[in-house]
């Protein structure tokens, strides 16, 4: 670095002379920094001040420097720049240049020349402001402790103490032999409440160091609506909102001057106040910029009231006299308003007219400029006042009829009505000769009288007014008949939103209105009615009349009367419920039996426990795990039950639902019905003969193709030779087995041979042996043998292959019994001799069908069939009386072992 130094001071000593030999023009170079109040801390404007000596033919042309910026100790430049100024013989030029870095981080150096359009001058010699890394006697962070804005971004240095220190990350880019920068700036993207801390890391021996600084992030003032009024007609008080928050305190707080004289936020007062239009000027300032506002009016016209203060009042039964006075002595020739409603010059008092009788009110008062209104003045104090009592209003009065007498009823006035304490009531009882009594009611007794009529005979006129420490209330006058007239048709009406809807048809005599009255249709009480006056009807006013609130469930008599110059009229009377609910249980529930009948019946529910119209009954039968249910509107039900035991459960229901059963348990044991057997019996037989009709008619109508089906025609067999006899010969065999067997003998010109007939086994080849059953077998090719005696026929065609001893010839009657099943096509018609089947002569013979060659053995068919279908109709029947009374009978003989 010597070197260099050394290098610098020579270029400095010949830069001194120009190159024409003049010397440089440029003196009394000055470089430094600017201060500020933290200048200490970080330095960051580079000031340079010089004069010029070079003469211009042109006092009015500009003259031009080129001035460059090094890092002292690098000889790095780190900012050039060519600038115009106005030639000035007598005063310094000033420049001023703002570094990335603080001044303290390392030196920078400054030079100069002079520049025009003939020639560039010599550059001056280096005019250095050393940095604090020159001297470091510790390791050291700037900037610290200075404020910066929101999104700055701010390189920090790290100074250390001896030139073989290196610092830690962030700071790894040298600049000096002791000063290390960060590798990039530092971001800050928010405000910070407290401090945000950098911290320079130095690794020593045998552990690390660390110090650091610290900066504040905020934003500038952002005040805003500065507004100047007067409170007291002597003085301006200015007041503004504060905007964004700037997030700088203490000694970097925002610091405002109002036309020159500081103030704090809220505070800004100008004593001196002229009447006529005047301009505010704020100033806020903190350290990272200005905010200017400013405002203009006349002070007069911008007037915000004080509050009055020594409220007095003066009151009356219906109006108060308020006064109040000032602190202010300019209040006295203002021209105010107050609330609105009362103006006046230098308004100390008002009338407050319209009040409530025997009421307590607060009052507060507050006023503005009348001329030219700016806004409402502070609220005085609350002060509490009171009005003094006056005669009570009318009260309402109605009357009652219970247990054949009579009683005048009224309400009590509310502390509204009664305009002070109510100390009693005084009722008149007169009649239209102009007689009357006056009797007093105490505080203490019922608002309710029994009218006596006595031996009046004529209606009664009854006239009741309250009184306080102000007199009587206007009387209210009722005229009681002494035969009232109730006769007139009850109707129900449903509810309506826990309440009851009234609606009647205008009645043409009414002249003061109508009344409806409504009281609890059962335990009804004396005195206890309650009742509303209703204006003349309105449009539809009569049809919209309702009552709701806190009602109870349980019957209500509603009445309309009109209100007319005589005694009231009765217009309706209805019953209803304001809420339905689910009624009460049924009472004396019974079952009287007469065979398989039953009648069940109940008493209704109690009137006191239906809470609602009862609509009807839901009667429920249970046998077993079946349930019947049957809803009806009456008290009694009759019912036809099958044998068993029965649970019967009767409950009512409204519109609020349905209420709690009543049961009872009953056992019904009824025998078997026979008729009712012989008819199903009957019913039985009558579908089962039907269905064999049918059957048979079918089969009749379609004889042909069952017999096609079941029995073909066979064709004529072609013979040859000439046939003398042919016959069967069945004998009964052991087991119930019938032997039979086909001879065929032909003529004597074809004898038979005995070798022929010796190998003929009948049974065997030409027939069938089955137990039961009766075959006639026919071999397909006729058989050739010769005309043997029967008997010799008879041990000729024995079959050997059994040994059984042959027994009788079995007689024609015994084949009825057998079933006769056709194996083969066809069989000839026989003549049946005693035990011989003799055939006769082959001319007259014709083939046939089995059914017209055993008509016996056809009829003994359909008779075992019909047989069969009869036995099929029997199982049936029974199957289907096992089913219908199966549970009664099992239910039966069950309870019948169990007892």
């Amino acid at each position: 670095m010597s070197v260099w130094l050394l290098c610098a001071l020579l270029f400095s000593l010949i830069g001194l002379t120009k190159q024409d030999g003049h010397p440089v023009p440029i003196k009394e170079v000055k470089v430094y920094a600017e201060e500020t109040d933290t200048f200490n801390n970080g330095a960051w404007v580079l000031n340079v001040a010089w004069r010029d000596e070079f003469a211009e033919n042109d006092e009015f042309k500009k003259i031009s420097y080129d001035i460059e910026v090094l890092r002292t100790e690098e000889m790095k430049t780190v900012h050039n720049e060519t600038i115009h100024v106005m030639p000035n013989k007598t005063t310094f030029y000033h420049w001023k240049w703002t570094s990335p870095i603080p001044l303290q981080c390392t030196s920078h150096s400054v030079r100069l020349r002079h520049r025009d359009q003939h020639y560039i001058g010599e550059w001056t010699p280096l005019y250095t402001y050393n940095g604090q890394d020159l001297n470091a006697t510790t390791t050291t962070v700037f900037p610290y402790d200075q404020v910066f804005m929101v999104g700055s971004n701010i390189t920090f240095c790290c100074i250390m103490e001896t030139d073989s220190n290196v610092p830690l990350v962030p700071f790894l880019s040298p600049i000096s032999n002791r000063t290390y920068i960060t590798e990039e700036p530092v971001h800050f993207d928010r405000p910070s409440e407290s401090t945000s801390d950098i911290r320079c890391g130095v690794k020593g021996n045998s552990s690390v160091f660390h110090t650091g600084a610290s900066v504040f992030i905020g934003y500038p003032p952002d005040d805003q609506n500065l507004t100047c009024i007067t409170r007291d007609l002597s003085s301006v008080e200015c007041h503004w909102k504060r905007g964004r928050n700037t997030h700088l305190y203490v000694k970097r707080e925002t610091n405002y001057k109002l036309n020159g004289r500081d103030c704090k936020f809220g505070q800004c007062v100008l004593h001196a106040m002229k009447p006529q239009v005047t301009n505010w000027t704020l100033i806020a300032k903190n350290p990272l910029g200005v905010k200017t506002l400013t405002d203009t009016a006349d002070p007069t016209h911008r007037v915000w009231m004080r509050a009055p203060i020594k409220i007095s009042h003066a009151a009356y039964a219906r109006e108060v006299t308020l006064r109040w006075s000032w602190n202010e002595k300019n209040y006295t020739w203002f021209p105010m308003i107050c609330q609105k409603t009362f103006s006046g010059t230098g308004l100390s008092s008002l009338v407050l007219v319209n009040l409530q009788p025997f009421a307590k009110y607060t009052a507060r008062v507050r006023c503005g400029s009348y001329e030219h209104f700016y806004e409402w003045g502070n609220w005085s104090k609350i002060t509490e006042l009171s009005t003094k009592e006056d005669v009570p209003e009318a009260v309402d009065v109605w009357i009652q009829y219970f247990e054949q007498n009579t009683y005048v009823l009224w309400k009590p006035l509310t502390q509204q009505q009664s305009h002070g304490i109510i100390t009693g009531y005084e009722i008149t009882i007169g009649n239209p000769k102009g007689r009357s009594r006056k009797i007093d009611i105490g505080l203490n007794t019922q608002l309710c009288y029994k009218i006596t009529f006595g031996n009046e005979t004529s209606d009664q006129i009854i006239t009741v007014s309250a009184k306080n420490s102000a007199g009587l209330s206007p009387p209210s006058t009722i005229i009681v008949p002494s035969n009232p007239d109730n006769e007139v048709s009850i109707s129900h009406i449903n509810s309506s939103n826990g309440g009851f809807e009234m609606s009647w048809e205008e009645y043409p005599y009414s002249t003061c209105g109508y009344v409806v009255e409504w009281f609890p249709t059962y335990n009804k009480k004396q005195c206890d009615v309650e009742w509303e006056k209703i204006s003349e009807c309105d449009s539809d006013a009569c049809d919209t009349w309702n009552r709701s609130g806190q009602l109870g469930a349980v019957r209500y008599t509603v009445s309309v009367y009109a209100c007319t110059n005589d005694a009231p009229k009765l217009l309706k009377r209805s019953q209803c419920y304001a809420i339905e609910q689910q009624p009460g249980k049924v009472q004396n529930l019974t079952v009287k039996s007469n065979g398989r009948n039953l009648e069940l019946s109940w008493d209704e529910v109690p009137l006191d426990l239906q809470k609602g119209f009862i609509q009807g009954y839901n009667v429920t039968t249970l046998l077993s795990d079946s349930e019947t249910v049957i809803n009806t509107i009456v008290t009694k039900v009759n019912l036809k039950l099958d044998p068993g035991s029965y649970t019967f459960r009767v409950s009512a229901f409204t519109s609020g639902g349905e209420g709690e059963g009543d049961y009872t348990t009953f056992r019904m044991d009824v025998e078997k019905n026979f008729d009712q057997m012989i008819a199903a019996t009957i019913v039985g037989c009558s579908a089962a003969a039907l269905v064999f009709i049918i059957i048979t008619v079918l089969c009749y109508r379609k004889w042909k193709w069952l017999k096609k089906l079941l029995y073909p025609d066979i064709p004529e067999p072609k013979l040859a030779g000439k046939w003398i006899t042919k016959g069967i010969y069945c004998t009964q065999m052991t087991e119930g087995y019938m032997k039979c067997e086909i001879q065929e003998v032909h003529s004597l010109e074809h004898p038979a041979t005995s070798e022929s007939l010796h190998g003929l086994d009948l049974i065997s080849s030409n027939s069938k042996v089955i137990p039961g059953h009766f075959y006639l077998n026919i071999s397909e090719s006729p058989v050739d043998v010769s005309y043997y005696p029967v008997e010799k026929l008879t041990s000729i065609l024995e079959n050997p292959s059994y040994n059984l001893t042959m027994p009788e010839p079995v007689d024609v009657a015994q084949m009825s019994d057998l079933t006769l099943e056709m194996q083969d096509a066809y069989l000839p018609a026989p003549n049946f001799v005693q035990n011989n089947l003799v055939v006769k002569d082959s001319e007259s013979y014709k083939p046939q069908s089995a059914c017209q060659i055993v008509p016996k053995y056809k009829f003994s068919l359909c008779l075992k069939t019909l047989k069969l279908w009869f036995t099929r109709i029997h199982i049936m029947y029974e199957f289907i009386q096992l089913i219908v009374h199966f549970p009664a009978n099992k239910i039966f003989d069950f309870d019948s072992k169990i007892n």
